[in-house]
């Protein structure tokens, strides 16, 4: 038995096949504001310690990760919110819900387009 290793014969739809601009404006705005944090952080870590040992080394690299995968959130829901004006809300479905699940981020997504499209909501009564 061989491995398939080809998504055409398997008959997955990719978002970023259908919709390349979107994918690629997707992108962008993930990755702006954490490459921006990131430059941020660094600027602001040479100011605090302008020659760091291994121990401070490794104290700050989990929150170079962390902050760079909250920027990458952050820019996504940005990039929700403005495409929910222009792009049906099915197109923007198959990008935050569609795909592979993974167990932490899948939940965060589904969240995330479930709140900016109000589905979470309360009603409130004035």
């Amino acid at each position: 038995m061989k491995a398939d290793h080809n998504s055409h014969e398997t008959g997955t739809r990719l978002p970023c096949r259908e919709h390349p601009a979107l994918c690629l404006s997707l992108f962008t705005f993930m990755f702006v504001p954490a490459v921006a944090g990131e430059i941020a952080l660094g600027r602001w870590l040479t100011q605090l310690m302008p020659h760091p040992g291994l121990i401070a080394m490794l104290c700050f690299a989990p929150a170079i990760v962390v902050l760079f995968i909250f920027g990458m959130f952050i820019g996504a829901t940005i990039w929700l919110l403005l495409m929910k004006r222009f792009v049906l809300q099915n197109t923007l479905a198959t990008f935050f819900l569609g795909g592979p699940r993974v167990p932490i981020f899948s939940n965060l997504c589904s969240k995330i387009f479930a709140w900016s499209y109000g589905q979470n909501r309360r009603k409130t009564k004035l």
